[in-house]
């Protein structure tokens, strides 16, 4: 994930012309370890990890993943990822990014099946210098000294990337780094390919729908790849009275309204990502036609085996001219009457600006009940918090 401008031809069937190359030695087991490795996934429960180890040993690599991509606009909708801060993922699924990261577009472009990077072996250049002024912050912090990549399939709507970031120690990807990568590519499609059957099987989706359907609140599971598995009656029928919710055709979720649509999306491909970290930190997204306002707060799913992990939404209904209950909250969250007002009103989907602007106070003094509701309950995020403000309040 880089944001550069890359001078490179933008013809999707233009062949970059790479000799066949051979191994030997130390290569040639270390190249029998990677493919060894990267099949080996598909009956691992740890997903691809494995392969990025040894892929980040082998090439030197600091960071990347397999991200899915849509497209118009570009964006992540799902992915494996490594070696990535925390929290970077979260920022760079909620932000722009993805629609102007011209590293992704570029490798989007290529040949399936074909690696190349961002300085293709020219020492004499800096990725610094084909950066935009957005990217070079976190590029410099980061250590990063160039980026490699490749397409690994083209579905309908949907790209699948491998990406690969290097630290500076390690210099630019060298051309021989290239050609490895490129003995592996067909590797990696077949794995990924075989992966991604494994997530779209619906071999268990009546046994799911029959356990989901058990539970009369309103209940929608989504798998790995962001596709709904299963809805149980209890959704369908709130979808169908609200007309605010819907699945499309693809099988996702979507709104009436195209930005919350877009919400939806993020958050539910920021829970894929933290699924296979092993973070069960939630999200809530709120959806609003008159007064009505649905809260649609969405958890990982952390399976034995990665290819069965996910997300499950709840979907929480109410009507938000209604005053909350401010002494339950209080209770239950053990707050002052102030932060109690202040709590109600973010599980009704407000904003810190929005809290402020509602009870006339400034955004700091706002932030600081917030913080004060965060630190009393044992949160990290606010919005863990908020999921726990709108399951209390259901």
């Amino acid at each position: 994930m880089t944001n550069a401008s890359i001078p490179y031809p933008s013809d999707s069937n233009t062949e970059l012309a790479f000799p066949f190359p051979a191994l030997g030695g130390e290569d040639l087991q270390a190249y029998n370890t990677l493919v060894s490795t990267l099949y080996r996934c598909l009956h691992d429960n740890t997903g691809f990890q494995p392969f990025f180890d040894a892929f980040k040993h082998h090439f030197k690599a600091l960071q990347g993943g397999i991200l899915g991509l849509a497209s118009n606009p570009q964006r992540m909708v799902y992915g494996w990822t490594f070696g990535y801060p925390e929290g970077f993922e979260e920022w760079y699924i909620n932000s722009d990014l993805p629609e102007r990261d011209e590293a992704l577009t570029h490798y989007v472009k290529l040949p399936p099946r074909q690696f190349d990077s961002l300085l293709r072996a020219d020492t004499s250049r800096s990725i610094l210098d084909i950066l935009s002024p957005e990217s070079r912050a976190w590029v410099e912090e980061a250590g990063m000294v160039d980026s490699a990549g490749m397409l690994v399939t083209r579905e309908t709507g949907t790209n699948v990337v491998f990406i690969a970031n290097r630290h500076k120690e390690f210099g630019p990807y060298t051309s021989d780094e290239l050609l490895q990568m490129n003995l592996l590519a067909p590797h990696i499609e077949n794995a990924v390919a075989l992966h991604l059957k494994l997530y779209e099987t619906r071999s268990d989706n009546e046994n799911l729908a029959t356990a989901l359907n058990h539970v009369k609140k309103p209940l929608i599971v989504f798998n790995a790849l962001g596709n709904v598995a299963q809805a149980n009656d209890a959704a369908q029928a709130l979808m169908e009275n609200s007309k605010s919710l819907s699945i499309n055709d693809s099988e996702r979720l979507q709104s009436s309204d195209s930005q919350i649509t877009r919400k939806l999306q993020d958050a539910i491909t920021t829970c894929i990502v933290l699924s296979h970290k092993g973070i069960l930190s939630p999200q809530t997204v709120f959806t609003r036609r008159g007064q009505e306002r649905i809260a649609v707060c969405l958890t990982p799913l952390i399976a034995d085996s990665a290819e069965n992990n996910g997300v499950l939404a709840e979907l929480f209904s109410f009507d938000s001219s209604l005053e909350p209950d401010h002494d339950r909250l209080q209770a239950l969250f053990h707050c002052t009457p102030t932060e109690a007002a202040v709590a109600a009103l973010l599980a009704q989907g407000l904003s810190a600006s929005d809290v402020a602007e509602r009870k006339q106070i400034s955004i700091h003094t706002a932030r600081q009940h917030i913080k004060s509701l965060l630190a009393k309950n044992g949160y990290r995020k606010q919005t863990e918090l908020v999921s726990m403000l709108v399951r209390a309040l259901a």
